[in-house]
C-alpha cells in the first residue's frame, strides 16, 4: 500500500515539473522572439522601425511587421544606450526612442477626403508616401506621417496636428472641402482638366467631366509637386501651370451666381434650413450647391428665386418650411456654396431614399451620398 501511494504521488509531481519546464521554455522563446510590450500592432511596430531608421539602427523597409531585422535593430539600439539588450520594447526602450505608445494616428481636424489628400500629396512630393493620393487614410499614410515626423524632429505620434501641418505647408479644415474650378465646374472645364492631368500621369480614371474625389486628389497632387498652394482649387496659377485655358460660366447655362443680393442669400439660406437642417454641414452646403447648379443650367430657371420657387421643386416650399428663420449654419452653407464649394460635383438633384415617393427620381444616376441624401445628375 505504501509503495502504491508513493507511485500515485509521483505522477502529479512529474506533471508539475513538466509545466514549470514548459513555462520556462515559453518565457525564453518570448524573450528571444522579442516584441512591443504595448502590442505588435502595425502602428506601434512602424513607429519603432521609424525611430530606429532615423537613428541609423534599422535599414530595412518600414512596414509595421515585426521580424528578425526589427528585433536585431532593437537589441543594437538597446546595447548602444546601455539598456538590457533583450529586443523587447518596454518602458525604458520606448522612452529612449522618444515614443509614446500605443499609437493610433490621425488628423486633428478630421480624416476628411480633403485633409487626407493634402497630407498624402505633400508627403508624396517629399518622398515619404509612395502610393496613390486617394484621400483615404490607411496604414501607408500613417507610416509615412510617422517617418516624416521622426526625420523632422516632431513628436512621432502619427497625428497630423498644427505642428506637422505647418511643417508640411498645408492648411487643414474642420469641415469637408472638395476643391473646384474658379471658372466653374462645367463638364467642359472638368474634362479639359482631367485630360491634362491624365496626360502627365496624375489622373488615372475615366475622363467623364464629373468633379469628384479622384479629380480633386489629382489636382492636389499636381499642385504639391509644382510648388502651388495645395487647395484642390484650379485657379489661374494652376490653370497656367497645366497649360490649359478653361471657359467661364456653365456650358449651355443661362444663369449667374455672381454678385448675389442679400435677399437671394437669405432665400438660399432659408432653402438650406428648410431642406437640410439636421444634416451634416457638408450636406447643407450640397443642397445650396444643387440650387446654384440649377441656376447655371439651361434646364432650369436662371435665378435663385426662380429655381427655389419652381413648381414642385422643393419640399420646403410646398410645406411652408421655406418661411422658417434660418440659423447661422444655413447662412454659412449658403455662403460656402456661393464661394464655389460644391460637395456634389455638379449634381442637379437630391433626394432622401428612405422617404422619396417619385418613381422618376430612382432613374437618376447617384453621384454621391451625403448624410441622408443621395445627390444625382
Amino acid at each position: 500500500m505504501v509503495i502504491a501511494n508513493r507511485k500515485k504521488l509521483m505522477i502529479p509531481a512529474l506533471v508539475a515539473a513538466a509545466l514549470v519546464a514548459a513555462a520556462s521554455l515559453m518565457a525564453t522563446a518570448l524573450t528571444s522572439a522579442a516584441y512591443v510590450v504595448k502590442g505588435n500592432s502595425h502602428a506601434n511596430v512602424a513607429a519603432v522601425q521609424t525611430r530606429l531608421s532615423t537613428l541609423g539602427y534599422y535599414t530595412s523597409t518600414v512596414d509595421g511587421a515585426w521580424g528578425s531585422r526589427t528585433s536585431a535593430a532593437v537589441k543594437k539600439f538597446q546595447t548602444a544606450y546601455g539598456l538590457k539588450a533583450d529586443g523587447v520594447v518596454g518602458g525604458a526602450t520606448e522612452r529612449a526612442l522618444g515614443l509614446s505608445l500605443p499609437i493610433t494616428g490621425g488628423i486633428t481636424k478630421g480624416k476628411t477626403d480633403f485633409n487626407v489628400a493634402a497630407v498624402q500629396a505633400r508627403l508624396k512630393t517629399l518622398g515619404y508616401y509612395r502610393s496613390t493620393v486617394d484621400g483615404m487614410w490607411g496604414k501607408g499614410t500613417l507610416t509615412a506621417v510617422m517617418r516624416y515626423q521622426s526625420d523632422g524632429g516632431l513628436a512621432v505620434d502619427g497625428v497630423v496636428g498644427g505642428g506637422t501641418a505647418r511643417k508640411l505647408g498645408i492648411t487643414l479644415y474642420n469641415v469637408e472641402k472638395s476643391g473646384g474650378i474658379v471658372k466653374g465646374k462645367t463638364a467642359e472645364n472638368i474634362r479639359k482638366l482631367q485630360t491634362a492631368l491624365k496626360s502627365i500621369g496624375y489622373y488615372t480614371s475615366t475622363v467623364d467631366g464629373a468633379w469628384g474625389r479622384r479629380t480633386m486628389c489629382a489636382v492636389m497632387s499636381y499642385q504639391s509637386d509644382h510648388g502651388l498652394t495645395v487647395d484642390g482649387v484650379v485657379g489661374s496659377a494652376t490653370e497656367k501651370a497645366l497649360g490649359i485655358t478653361l471657359g467661364t460660366g456653365s456650358s449651355g447655362g443661362t444663369g449667374s451666381t455672381d454678385n448675389v443680393s442679400e435677399s437671394d442669400l437669405n432665400l438660399l439660406a432659408r432653402c438650406v434650413y428648410g431642406e437640410s437642417r439636421g444634416e451634416p454641414y457638408t450636406g447643407q452646403v450640397a443642397v445650396a450647391a444643387v440650387v446654384l447648379n440649377r441656376v447655371r443650367s439651361s434646364k432650369f430657371p436662371n435665378t435663385i428665386k426662380g429655381v427655389i420657387y419652381q413648381a414642385g421643386a422643393f419640399t420646403a416650399v410646398s410645406d411652408g418650411q421655406i418661411n422658417l428663420t434660418p440659423n447661422q449654419s444655413a447662412y454659412n452653407a449658403a455662403r460656402d456654396a456661393l464661394a464655389g464649394w460644391d460637395p456634389t460635383g455638379g449634381c442637379l438633384y437630391y433626394y432622401n431614399p428612405d422617404t422619396a415617393t417619385s418613381s422618376w427620381i430612382w432613374s437618376l444616376t447617384v453621384h454621391i451620398k451625403i448624410g441622408n441624401h443621395n445627390f444625382a445628375l
